[in-house]
Order: C-alpha cells, then structure tokens, then sequence
C-alpha cells in the first residue's frame, strides 16, 4: 500500500500533474522504488520513508518549474537523492574506489568466455533453471531472495541496479544522476549485476 503524500494548499493529489503525467501514477509507479534508493543512503526504513515524503512535497512544490530537460523518473531521484542527503547523519562524497578498484575481484572472474572466444561475454555456465519460476509460490520465493541479495549489495552498486534495472533508468541519467563518468557507470553496473548473481546462487544452494 501506498504511503499517502501531503498535499499542500492550492489542490488535490488527482488534479496535479508532473510533466503530463498525474501525480497518482508518479506515486504508484515509483513510491517504492523511490524508499528503496532512499534506503541505501539512512539508516532505517522510516527515516527513507521520512525522505520521500519530504521528496514528494517537493514535487508538488515544483511541479510548475519541471523543464523536461531529463525524464520525470530521473528528476524525482535526484529530489530523494537530495531529501535523504540531507537525513544522513554524515555526508560522504563520492571516492573513486566506490566505482571500481584495481584490488577488487572480478565478481564474475571465470564464468564468462574470454575475449577471442566465439562466445566471448557471455555465460560459460548458465544460470541454475531455479531461476525460472514455475509457479505462484516459485515466483515468490525468487522475488524474496532478489530482494534479500539486493539488500546485500553496496550501497552505490545497489542504488545503480534500482535505477537501471528496476526503474528502467537509461544509462546517461543514472551517471548523472550519481554523478559517475559513463565508463564508471558501466564499471559499477557490471560489478553490482555479477555479485547480484553470485548472492541470488549462494541463496539457491542452500
């Protein structure tokens, strides 16, 4: 369910409308996924929910000023990107080992075919068919340890796979939005997608 957005003065929630889109569908669409990047930057889950809400006044607040100039998805992050900012008891900003580090392992080191290989960057084993839901209760269970993976995921590489993978975010607004070069965002969204992978198959063999 939904939590439910104050309105300021001046209107109801149906009648306002965000770069031709209602702000009831903003709110269904993207209410979630806007406490789940919120999430990755507080402490709790109520001080996330604390910020989109304070996110979602904003928005009204604005509506009128939203130019267009990225999408109406990529504009409300960067609002809880700033919300939640500034709920974080400390400020850190970004360091160049966040994205990608020379001593980091590859997390997908050897499961993939080579350069030069016929079948270079793809799978050299293919994911466990246990990832392909049969059923209702199957169907849950996967969507329960993709969240339980996600949660296990670095702070920046979780807010990266929310963005492009869940939001549907294109790859020039999520570097932007997290202010990573394009090569960086490559960099970190193949790291976060490997070491989703090898949590979700950690999770499957047990």
């Amino acid at each position: 369910m939904v939590t439910p957005v104050a309105v300021p003065p001046g209107g109801t929630e149906s009648e306002r409308v965000v770069g031709g889109i209602p702000l009831a569908t903003l709110v269904r669409d993207f209410h979630r996924p806007m406490v789940n990047f919120a999430r990755t930057m507080v402490d709790s889950a109520t001080v996330a929910e604390e910020a989109v809400q304070e996110a979602w006044v904003q928005v009204l607040q604005s509506a009128d000023s939203f130019e267009g100039r990225s999408s109406v998805g990529t504009w409300l992050f960067g609002i809880v990107k700033n919300t939640a900012s500034r709920h974080r008891r400390r400020e850190s900003r970004i360091r160049d080992h966040e994205v990608l580090s020379t001593d980091d392992a590859d997390p997908l080191a050897g499961r993939m075919h080579p350069a030069g290989h016929p079948d270079a960057g793809h799978w050299n084993l293919p994911p466990s068919r246990r990832f392909l839901p049969e059923d209702r209760t199957v169907e849950n269970e996967l969507v329960g340890h993709v969240r339980t993976a996600l949660d296990a995921l670095p702070e920046r590489q979780r807010q990266l796979v929310i963005l492009r993978d869940i939001v549907g975010t294109s790859a020039e607004e999520a570097a932007e939005l997290l202010e990573l070069s394009a090569e960086g965002q490559r960099a970190l969204l193949y790291r976060a997608r490997g070491n989703l992978r090898n949590e979700l198959e950690k999770r499957y063999r047990r």
